[in-house]
């Protein structure tokens, strides 16, 4: 006989006391699956396995379709379908009945069995709500909105979803909302909502007690990290991950485990700290011959951050056979990003055109293209390859209008020195850490950027140079504004001096590491690597700086240089007779002088040569006549 106090507590959702009362002490078929379902409620994937497997075999129907459960949370779901085909013939009671076609059919879409599962849990939908049971309905309607985000139905899944979280209540057991909550956080997020994303998180925080729903806390926190990754909180990224890291490793969820040192490895790997991505990463604990995908994804991503793109692309090519045969597509498409970007490296152009147009193929059937940002951000000189080859350049033109306002990706130094980004072209920006700097003067980044191409100079020689229209007192006064502005925001050491105390000159400091894009560009230019060049260049030197004869210099500088890469580029593609490759080049020259009469004319020429379509040929003709009237 079950003691009393013990289903008084499970029926009042307070399944510690559950387990305190039966850990041990369970005999019967109803003892051990209350003590199971307690340990499957809190968490406890492993101790409740063997409960709830000897309430099944002694043959109580609750325990029997919680034991299916267990078996669907722990991905064994060609175990679970099997369980409930033999146990629902069984099942006396109508929720459970119900209850376990729910389970069914979200094990059998898992296993791809898409149509099937979406009909047994929509039945199980219509049961609940003919017992009018809104809070199990309610439930069910999260398993629905789950599958119709899987298959990319956002609009229904996201009315599914505000619908359970409407009807879910916060007690006693607050794990079915924040469920739901964490959904629709997910839903947000690809849908690029960041705004809607931060109020659902913000509402689920509120909700959610630390320690009473472990596992529902640990995915919310994997959703939490998400967001980070995408809106580049870096630092809260980074340090949501290493929380969550000995919270899964706790709960025994192994996907979680797996997604955890995945997304840490590679964040670390980011920041150049190679040893500890490389530590994280074997710190799974699984031999490399054993390794899922994701393991062989990322370490692959890791070799080629490390400049070993030869050993990175035999990784990647592992993991992009094992991620097509489980029709994973999201991850399908940032493995072959980066292995085409290895290809590139190596010189196999073919080979990095063929990887590449199956990632952009599969982007184009993507609906959601936020998660890839940060990829196509950092593998920006692929992507601008592809804007050059006549077979890639139709597929990728209206991807990146999708994935506007790419930036190049920040890097840390692994020995702690301070390593700025700087951003001057089309925008300005600085990021330390992955993260912006927000300054309190608008040149502040002028000066940077200025200190770092010319290190030792004076007051007076750089108020010169960039504020000539100043007189000498204000001119002065600013520039020791931007230099208090750069100390007080990156730290006092990012600008040092020394000389007279007169006439002292000013240098960053001996720690500081800055990345110019410009320096890049130039360089880029002068090894006449075109794409690259294209990726770098963004718009403007230092846009709305308008008073610099400094600025304006290296404006016309960076401009001519671009230009004159692209021209020679062109020139040799027409060489060759190489006519759709010199459309592709004079698109790219006009982008940046699109009253180059000379390239516009030469665009239709090649036009006419490969045979264009006529509203391409119509349009270029066009654009030519408008210079000229």
């Amino acid at each position: 006989m079950t003691p009393p106090d013990a289903e008084a507590a499970f029926r009042a959702g307070l399944y510690p006391a559950v387990v305190s009362l039966l850990d041990g002490q369970a005999r019967s078929a109803r003892e051990y699956a209350l003590l199971g379902i307690a340990l499957l409620r809190t968490g406890q994937l492993v101790e409740a396995e063997g409960p709830l497997h000897r309430a099944a075999i002694l043959g109580d129907e609750e325990g029997t379709v919680e034991y299916g459960n267990l078996l669907r949370l722990c991905g064994r779901h060609e175990e679970a379908c099997a369980h409930f085909q033999a146990a629902l013939p069984q099942l006396r009671g109508v929720e459970l009945n119900l209850r376990a076609l729910r389970w069914w059919g979200v094990s059998a879409f898992e296993l791809g069995h898409v149509e099937e599962g979406l009909k047994k849990v929509e039945r199980a939908w219509h049961g609940y709500v003919a017992l009018g049971n809104d809070e199990l309905t309610a439930r069910v309607t999260l398993a629905l909105a789950q599958m119709h985000t899987v298959l990319g139905q956002f609009a229904r899944a996201g009315l599914l979803l505000r619908e359970a979280i409407h009807a879910l209540p916060a007690a006693p057991d607050p794990a079915p909302r924040l469920s739901a909550l964490k959904n629709l956080l997910d839903l947000q997020v690809k849908a690029g909502d960041f705004g809607g994303a931060q109020a659902t998180l913000n509402e689920a925080g509120a909700l959610l007690v630390p320690g009473q729903t472990p596992r529902v806390e640990a995915h919310l926190r994997s959703s939490e990290a998400e967001l980070y990754r995408l809106t580049g909180q870096y630092r809260r990224y980074a340090q949501t991950l290493e929380a969550l890291s000995p919270l899964a490793e706790a709960l025994g969820d192994h996907r979680l485990r797996l997604w955890v040192t995945s997304r840490l490895a590679e964040h670390q790997s980011l920041m150049n700290l190679h040893g500890q991505a490389l530590e994280t990463l074997h710190g799974f604990g699984l031999p490399a011959e054993e390794w899922p995908a994701e393991l062989w994804a990322t370490d692959g991503v890791l070799r080629r951050r490390r400049g070993d793109p030869l050993s990175a692309a035999d990784r990647l090519k592992i993991a992009a056979g094992l991620l097509r045969q489980a029709n994973a597509t999201p991850q399908l498409v940032r493995v072959l990003l980066h292995l085409a970007a290895c290809e590139l490296r190596l010189g196999r152009e073919a080979d990095a055109a063929r990887s590449l147009s199956e990632a952009l193929t599969a982007m184009l059937r993507l609906r959601q293209l936020h998660e890839f940002k940060p990829d196509v951000e950092e593998l920006s000189e692929l992507m601008h390859h592809a804007l050059l080859e006549p077979d890639l350049a139709p597929y990728l033109e209206p991807l990146l209008d999708r994935l506007a306002h790419l930036a190049g990706t920040p890097r840390l130094t692994e020995d702690g020195a301070m390593r700025l980004h700087v951003t001057t072209l089309g925008r300005v920006a600085v990021t330390r850490d992955g993260e912006e700097v927000r300054f309190a003067y608008p040149n502040s980044p002028l000066l940077l950027t200025y200190l770092t191409l010319h290190p030792g100079r004076t007051r007076a020689q750089m108020q010169l140079e960039l504020f000539p229209d100043k007189d000498d007192q204000t001119g002065s006064s600013y520039l020791r504004q931007c230099i208090w502005d750069l100390r007080d925001k990156l730290g006092a050491e990012v600008v040092g001096c020394s000389g007279p105390h007169r006439a002292p000159v000013y240098r960053l400091g001996p720690g500081v590491q800055v990345e110019l894009d410009v320096t890049h560009l130039l360089a880029t230019v002068r090894d006449g690597e075109a794409a690259r060049a294209v990726a770098l260049y963004r718009g403007e030197f230092l846009p709305g700086v308008e008073e610099s004869d400094w600025v304006r210099q290296k404006r016309e500088e960076a401009l001519l240089a671009l230009t004159i890469e692209l021209r020679r580029q062109m020139t040799r593609a027409r060489e060759r007779g190489d006519w759709r490759r010199v459309v592709l080049f004079a698109n790219q020259v006009l982008k940046v002088d699109p009253l180059d009469t000379e390239v516009l004319q030469e665009r239709v020429r090649a036009a006419q040569k490969v045979d264009a379509p006529a509203h391409e040929l119509a349009r270029y003709v066009s654009e030519l006549h408008r210079v000229y009237h």
